[in-house]
């Protein structure tokens, strides 16, 4: 206790140094007292030490868990931090609910507004709902709490408690008539936008079924010539129309709307979309042209393009493109649509090839040449239809034309990466040693470095790609060059090397507080796990998923890694089988998850219900593979359909040959399948053979 009063004595002179290891030997000698890490907090606070202050602060609470002050701070600090806002929650829910806050005391109610904010920035409305209600029982009947005055201004001032704000978190909520409530409350204060909350109060009224008081409110919106709720406020009436059974009404509607408020460009592309969609090309042509004379706007120029698109004017249309990726802020905000028309484009032939052919004649036209967006839009388009020669052909013409830094790293980026895609390893290579070579790209190289080494692994070039990562780490080492150079050994089969360099990480970044260096470690572990596998040590393997498993049961790749190797032993299959389903739920077509749905319901002798699920992982599994086929052969076989079985235990050696590294006892088993299956006729075959020999 001496150490602990000398540590106040030196804070209180503001010797906070020493006052600090005073109160560090005081802890040393008596570690179960709350308040000495308490007083450390404060010292290290005033020394600027903030991450000892977290560090001491979250001893105070394992000592002292209901110090709802102390957690609330350490709650409200951590939620700054990057990839520490689950944490900052958990904190902050653990300060509600200590049984020493009352639930009416202003201290628990502004603790519900600021839990609601952060259940918000992680897009869970739900919670941020339920924590809304509270604030907003207590802003209209205070009389139920204990609120000091100073705290009834702070709500009534704070955006976060407002009402218009609560009413817009039920919606996310879905608790709508809970929302039409808050949005008439703030109606009634005249603190919200009169305007918004029409919108507001128009959208829960549609979600409700009423559709009167949604068109009456959505009306007040239009007549204030308001444009804040964008495109929505249009769509909205589409489907408020359409639900009364008035869809007709719509055009007519719209251009009542157009003539009272000319100078609303959103307000004239929606209509022009709409004229677009009743096949008035000529109307919505003029529109869009009407429009963009008064002011040029991405919006309008892909409207346009798809009008051109849809009268086969190739011409008109590039240029149109042109002019919306010309600017690299243009194309990222409206980057949904771009894709949606260049999808649309490359679906139609005769288009696309007219634009191919006009982009070629123009790169041989030396009076005007191809501009940079319209050659980077070629390429896009070339790579949307699979046109390999025209890729690299509009892509390299691009390159060669300097860019700002951000831009030229996108077609870098997409460029390798379609090469990628299409296994054209050495040109992505080459393509990925430009950008990581490019002085102008120097804040990228790391990121070019790994795309670089990826590239290189793929061509079977290890030993280059393992130099350009140890290049990479001498100027700026990282956890992503680590973690890139275990991969490389992993990819090459080197197993000894990459437990090494997975272990390495692990061991080195365990604890590490950042979100998204802990993803890495999880990695690394999944990996070290398919190593023991893969050199036949499972239980090794095993042991690694279920640690991982325990630290998040509900991660899907661990459910179904782990849940996959039970049942590949044909054991634990119930638990299994709940575990691979928990893993399908989060990402219902995933073809890895879909085959270790099939294959354990195939060791459970669910032949029938087992294929489905293969069926469907073979044709969902973008990088076709061969244990998935066998899988399915095998259900086949158990089926009675032995040439569909045949068939898929060829397709799979097929593919098991095509791997860099083939499996070889994948292999032999397939084969002594097919030869057992060889061994007499199909029962298809013996079938239609009897019922040709029967007499008429």
């Amino acid at each position: 206790m001496a150490w602990y009063l000398t540590g106040r004595l030196r804070q209180e002179r503001g010797q906070f140094q020493k006052a600090m290891e005073a109160y560090q030997r005081a802890a040393e000698l008596d570690p179960t007292r709350p308040e000495i890490y308490r007083a450390l907090v404060a010292t290290a606070v005033e020394l600027k030490q903030n991450d000892k202050a977290i560090q001491y602060a979250l001893k105070a609470i394992e000592l002292n868990p209901n110090d709802f002050l102390l957690l609330r701070m350490v709650g409200t600090y951590l939620a700054a931090r990057p990839g520490r806002l689950p944490q900052a929650i958990d904190l902050l829910q653990r300060a509600a609910n200590s049984p020493a806050v009352s639930k009416r005391s202003g201290f628990y109610v502004t603790l519900m507004r600021d839990l609601a904010t952060f259940y918000l920035l992680l897009r869970q409305p739900e919670k941020a709902a339920d924590c809304l209600e509270i604030v907003f029982d207590a802003r209209i009947h205070p009389e139920k709490y204990d609120l000091d005055a100073r705290t009834r201004n702070e709500l009534a001032k704070d955006r976060a408690s407002s009402f218009q704000r609560i009413g817009q978190t039920f919606v996310a909520a879905k608790r709508y008539q809970k929302a039409i409530e808050a949005f008439n409350r703030a109606v009634q204060e005249r603190r919200g936008r009169t305007g918004t909350l029409s919108f507001d109060l128009a959208y829960a009224y549609f979600q409700t079924g009423n559709l009167d008081k949604a068109l009456e409110h959505l009306q007040t919106y239009f007549d204030l010539q308001l444009q804040s709720k964008g495109r929505s406020a249009y769509e909205l009436l589409a489907q408020i129309l359409k639900k009364k059974g008035q869809a007709d009404q719509l055009l007519p509607k719209l251009e009542t709307l157009a003539k009272k408020d000319p100078q609303n460009a959103t307000l004239a592309y929606f209509l022009a979309e709409q004229y677009v969609a009743a096949n008035r090309l000529d109307d919505a042509e003029k529109l869009y042209q009407r429009t963009l004379a008064k002011s040029e706007d991405a919006a309008g120029y892909i409207g346009l393009a798809t009008v051109y698109r849809k009268r086969k004017k190739p011409e008109q249309l590039l240029e149109c493109l042109s002019k919306v990726l010309a600017s690299e802020e243009t194309a990222r905000s409206h980057a949904a649509k771009i894709e949606a028309e260049l999808r649309a484009i490359a679906e139609d032939a005769e288009v696309l090839d007219g634009l191919l052919g006009i982009g070629r004649k123009q790169l041989q036209n030396k009076t005007k040449p191809l501009s940079f967006a319209a050659a980077y839009v070629l390429g896009r388009l070339a790579a949307q239809a699979k046109r390999t020669d025209d890729v690299i052909r509009f892509f390299r013409f691009a390159l060669a034309q300097r860019n700002p830094p951000q831009r030229m790293a996108l077609l870098f980026e997409q460029f390798g990466e379609y090469l990628l895609d299409e296994k054209i390893y050495d040109e992505a290579a080459k393509v990925f040693r430009q950008a990581y070579d490019d002085p102008n790209l120097a804040p990228l190289r790391t990121y070019f470095a790994v795309r670089l080494s990826q590239a290189l692994e793929m061509s079977e070039k290890t030993d280059e790609a393992l130099r350009v990562i140890a290049e990479a780490r001498k100027q700026r080492d990282t956890p992503q060059l680590e973690l890139q150079q275990a991969w490389i050994y992993y990819h090459a089969r080197r197993w000894d090397n990459a437990i090494k360099a997975f272990e390495e990480i692990v061991k080195k970044y365990e604890s590490h507080e950042d979100q998204r260096i802990r993803e890495i470690v999880r990695r690394c572990k999944l990996s070290l796990s398919n190593i023991y596998v893969e050199k036949g040590e499972i239980g090794k393997g095993e042991a690694i998923l279920e640690k991982v498993l325990q630290e998040n049961p509900d991660d899907p790749s661990v459910n179904n890694d782990l849940g996959y190797l039970w049942a590949d032993q044909g054991k634990n299959l119930d638990r299994a089988e709940k575990m691979i389903r928990k893993a399908l739920k989060a990402e219902p077509e995933n073809a890895a998850y879909l085959d270790s749905m099939g294959w354990v319901l195939f060791k459970k002798g669910k032949f029938q219900e087992a294929l489905q699920f293969l069926k469907k992982a073979a044709e969902n599994s973008d990088r076709q593979d061969a244990v998935i086929w066998d899988h399915l052969g095998d259900c086949f076989e158990k089926l009675g359909q032995r040439d569909a079985a045949i068939d898929a235990w060829k397709k799979a050696i097929e593919l098991a040959k095509t791997e860099r590294h083939p499996d070889k006892k994948l292999i032999d088993r397939v084969k002594k399948k097919l030869a057992r299956s060889s061994e007499g006729p199909s029962k298809e075959k013996t079938k239609k053979t009897e019922a040709a020999a029967s007499p008429p």
